[in-house]
């Protein structure tokens, strides 16, 4: 009897500290618009469900939030967000709040510390090197890959014209995955022929333990995970993934100690190691980890929605085909650099599909300092939650056609007074993508090459999901039609 009363006794004022700790939060919550919170259980209820119920249930309690003035909070837990979706407290936020919102942790034991996911102070000195290894120049000098990499995806495609709809994003995701790897490690992996390997098995494993850590309450714990069977099965695919990477790095260190003279066109690990740093081989593989994964699902998402939303609006599409046409005739050589530059249209068919299908719909981010946002004053160590996929598509913030598909909104004259954190597919501030150059020339390249070949059809897409990306139930189901 005691002893449950002692434990009782601890419990408490572990709970009283906890609560003290923390009443500035506390303060700011009492403050803030209430917004879809059940008193007790906070926002939790919204998270229970399949991938597709609670992406529904996020974007509703989101958009009432816009509709009321666009200020709000969430409780998910004991995990207080602060939320605007007011472009002028977004561009604050980003400005300011560099450090990645406790979120991003359950990505941590793949990625360590690379550049993605990597602590604040961390990241400053990471991203002064990183960032000189996507200079346009250094980016330009894969165009080659690109387009021959299009090239294959057109042969494959092919076995598809003509045919019932398929879906189209499994062979623009291992078009892409062939596209970062060369360019990041210099290996030709072949996905487009040897689509199911077990790193992809491996990869894709991890991520989907991810996403499942990231909206259920009870996995997010590290010691009630630890009790389930994913979390062994997660090691076990991060332990293979990485054993990939490992032997790629020391291959490479291994060259380069040897005076490996690298003569024309390095991938991005070889910049990397004749660079004038002190990386480790881990710290290596965090960043080769971090810039594959990041760039690719995301840059193939980005694709196969333009070639949807495409097939879709067929007036659209004869415009960015004639514009193809104007540019390279009859020749089907891949683009070239002054060739993706004049593709104007095809950048705001691609801008406008970020724009509806924002691929990365949340952005978390954590105060470190205390920061002013309107009339409400947040503490140190507050999570702000950004949402481009509602944001987006406001009504508030694009006009009453906000969910229709106009790619002429970004004519440099629709463009001019639009204010810069009210379109954020890139993220924006210090820490925005780094890779936003190369995934615009990889996409248009990809594109062009596809849309030169074939005359794309699609439906309507009614189902989506939400894991880490914004992905549709269905696929992306498309049809095509050789061009003659």
């Amino acid at each position: 009897m005691i002893g449950v009363i002692l434990v009782l006794i601890c419990a408490l004022m572990y709970y009283w500290n906890f609560r003290r700790m923390r009443k500035p939060i506390y303060d700011l919550s009492n403050k803030l618009p209430d917004v879809g919170n059940w008193s007790l259980l906070g926002h939790n209820h919204l998270f229970f469900g399949s991938p597709e119920k609670i992406l529904k249930n996020v974007k509703e309690l989101v958009e009432q939030m816009d509709e009321a003035g666009g200020i709000s909070k969430v409780w998910i837990g004991s995990s207080f967000y602060f939320v605007s979706l007011n472009p002028e407290d977004v561009q604050k936020i980003l400005e300011n709040c560099l450090q990645k919102d406790d979120s991003y942790k359950f990505l941590r034991d793949w990625l360590g510390n690379g550049l993605f996911v990597a602590p604040v102070d961390l990241w400053k000195t990471q991203r002064r090197i990183l960032v000189s290894i996507f200079h346009n120049r250094i980016i330009e000098n894969y165009l080659d890959i690109f387009g021959q990499q299009g090239k294959v995806l057109v042969q494959r495609l092919n076995e598809q014209a003509g045919r019932p709809e398929f879906d189209v994003y499994p062979y623009i995701s291992s078009c892409m995955l062939d596209i970062v790897y060369e360019t990041a490690m210099g290996e030709k992996m072949d996905v487009q022929h040897n689509p199911d390997t077990p790193y992809l098995r491996a990869r894709s494993c991890v991520m989907s333990i991810i996403n499942m850590r990231l909206f259920k309450a009870w996995l997010q714990p590290d010691a009630l995970f630890k009790l389930t069977p994913y979390a062994k099965l997660q090691k076990e695919n991060i332990d293979y993934t990485h054993k990939f990477t490992d032997e790629v790095v020391a291959k490479k260190r291994l060259e380069a100690r040897k005076g490996k003279n690298y003569e024309g066109q390095q991938d991005l690990l070889e910049i990397l190691l004749n660079k004038d740093n002190e990386f480790s081989d881990k710290e290596l593989r965090e960043h080769i980890d971090s810039l594959t994964i990041a760039g690719n699902d995301t840059t193939a998402l980005v694709i196969s929605y333009t070639l949807h939303l495409l097939g879709l609006h067929e007036d659209e599409q004869d415009k960015v085909h004639a514009e193809l046409l104007s540019i390279f005739g009859t020749s089907d050589r891949i683009p070239t650099k002054d060739d993706l530059n004049k593709m104007e249209c095809l950048e705001r068919a691609i801008k406008e599909t970020m724009r509806l299908y924002t691929v990365v719909p949340i952005i978390g981010r954590m105060t470190q300092k205390e920061i002013q946002i309107g009339s409400y004053t947040l503490p140190p160590g507050v999570g702000c939650a950004v949402i481009p996929m509602v944001m987006h598509r406001s009504k508030r913030l694009w006009g009453a056609d906000a969910n229709s598909f106009n790619p002429d909104r970004f004519l440099p004259e629709n463009s001019i007074n639009r204010h810069p954190c009210a379109y954020i597919p890139f993220s924006f501030g210090a820490r925005n993508c780094i890779g936003r150059h190369f995934g615009m020339l990889a996409m248009k390249s990809v594109l062009a090459c596809t849309l030169r070949t074939f005359k794309v059809k699609s439906k309507p897409i009614n189902r989506f999901k939400m894991e880490i990306l914004l992905f549709p139930i269905p696929g992306h189901l498309i049809t095509l039609d050789k061009r003659v």
